[in-house]
């Protein structure tokens, strides 16, 4: 619970101008971009702006800068949602599990989720089989603590973003 502390610490102090929130959301849809292009934008000049981008980063709103792949572009077009629950629900069995999770690459989101099941994974791989293999193999190996699980295909993704709109935080004017 300390992290989240922190984390909700810094949300507190952190408030987001229009200005900062401009700031994000040219860099959520344009991650290359030059700060003086990304001044220009905005309507700063490129010292200020850059200071905001820093200010942005140190804070922790601004986590990394990735580029974002095509799954089935790269042969990974099967995708599914798995939900998970563990045999017990105690931190042990919440740790462990977590810190296997990590080390798993066709989980490319994991989520301890409330409700019925325990977490939610988001798993890709190349089609049912390398699926089943993965499940068989690597999730679900001799020592597993998972009680059980419910896989659901995608069969069409309607909506999927990495985006977050800046204007639905707490804002300020500095």
């Amino acid at each position: 619970m300390r992290e989240f502390d922190e984390i909700e610490q810094l949300w507190c102090d952190m408030s987001l101008d229009r200005i900062d929130q401009k700031i994000l959301g040219i860099l959520q849809d344009e991650g290359r971009i030059t700060n003086l292009e990304l001044a220009e934008r905005v309507g700063l000049s490129s010292a200020p702006c850059l200071r905001r981008v820093r200010s942005l980063e140190e804070s922790g709103v601004i986590r990394k800068y990735v580029a974002l792949l095509d799954p089935a572009r790269i042969g990974l077009g099967f995708d599914v949602i798995v939900e998970v629950r563990l045999k017990q629900q105690t931190r042990e069995f919440f740790e462990r599990f977590e810190k296997r999770i990590i080390d798993l690459h066709e989980v490319v989101e994991c989520c301890l989720i409330a409700g019925d099941w325990d977490y939610s994974l988001r798993v890709v791989s190349a089609d049912l089989e390398q699926y089943q293999a993965f499940v068989l193999d690597r999730l679900m190996f001799k020592e597993h603590d998972i009680a059980s699980f419910r896989t659901t295909i995608i069969m069409r993704k309607v909506k999927s973003t990495t985006r977050i709109d800046a204007s639905l935080a707490r804002s300020s004017e500095r």
